[in-house]
C-alpha cells in the first residue's frame, strides 16, 4: 500500500512479484511433505527470529521515513528502486512464520497425499497467481493519482504508527525468550517439527 501510495501502482507491482515468489516457496516447500520437513526442524524456530528482526527493521524504516510527497506516481520506477521494492517483498513473505503454517496446514488438509505431480504443480500455481492478481489489483486501485491524492495526507502520521508497533512486535518476539531457547533446544534435542508444532500434525 505504502509503495503504491508514494510511487505508484507500476512500482508497487515488483514488491507484489517478491511477496508471491515468497509464498510460492512456502507452497513448494509444503508439497515437499511431513516427512523431508521433519529433517529441519530448526526452520520454523529460523523464521522466527529472522521475522523479528525484519519487523524490527521495517519499523525503523517506516519510522524514519520523511514526509512522503506527491508526484511520482505512475512512473516507471528506476530499476535500482525495483530490485529494492522486490526484495522487500521477497523477504516480508519469506520471514513470515505464518506463511508455513497456513500453507501446510492448508495443503495438507485439501489435497490428497496421492495427487500427481502435475496436479500439484497446478495447485502451486494457481494459488500463487491468484495472490499476485489481486495484490497487484489492490496496487493499481490504490497507485491511481486520485486515490493517492486523497490518502497521502494520512500517508505519514500512519506510518509513524506502524512503524512503532512493528518495532514493538519485533522486540517482544525477542524478548520473550523463545526464539534463541527454540534454535537451542532443536539443535540439541533434536526435536521433530510436528512435536515442535502440533498444530502443523
Amino acid at each position: 500500500m505504502r509503495h503504491a501510495l508514494l510511487h505508484g501502482h507500476r512500482s508497487a507491482w515488483w514488491s507484489c512479484l517478491g511477496i508471491a515468489m515468497g509464498n510460492g516457496f512456502y507452497i513448494a516447500l509444503s508439497f515437499l511433505g511431513h516427512g523431508i520437513l521433519g529433517q529441519i526442524s530448526w526452520l520454523l524456530p529460523l523464521i522466527e527470529l529472522g521475522g523479528a528482526l525484519f519487523l524490527i527493521y521495517l519499523g525503523g524504516v517506516l519510522f524514519l521515513s520523511p514526509k512522503p510527497r506527491f508526484g511520482t506516481q505512475g512512473e516507471t520506477p528506476r530499476p535500482s528502486l525495483a530490485v529494492g521494492f522486490f526484495w522487500q517483498g521477497l523477504l516480508s513473505a519469506l520471514l513470515n512464520p505464518k506463511n508455513t503454517l497456513f500453507y501446510l496446514s492448508v495443503l495438507f488438509t485439501i489435497l490428497p497425499p496421492e495427487i500427481t505431480p502435475a496436479t500439484r504443480i497446478f495447485y502451486g500455481v494457481w494459488m500463487i497467481s491468484l495472490l499476485l492478481f489481486w495484490d497487484m489489483g489492490l496496487a493499481y486501485l490504490l497507485g491511481h493519482p486520485s486515490t493517492a491524492a486523497r490518502l497521502l495526507p494520512f500517508l505519514h502520521p500512519i506510518q509513524k504508527i506502524v512503524g512503532i508497533a512493528l518495532i514493538l512486535f519485533g522486540l517482544i518476539s525477542l524478548g520473550r525468550g523463545l526464539i534463541p531457547e527454540g534454535l537451542s533446544l532443536f539443535a540439541k534435542e533434536n526435536i521433530p517439527l510436528f512435536d515442535a508444532y502440533p498444530s502443523l500434525g
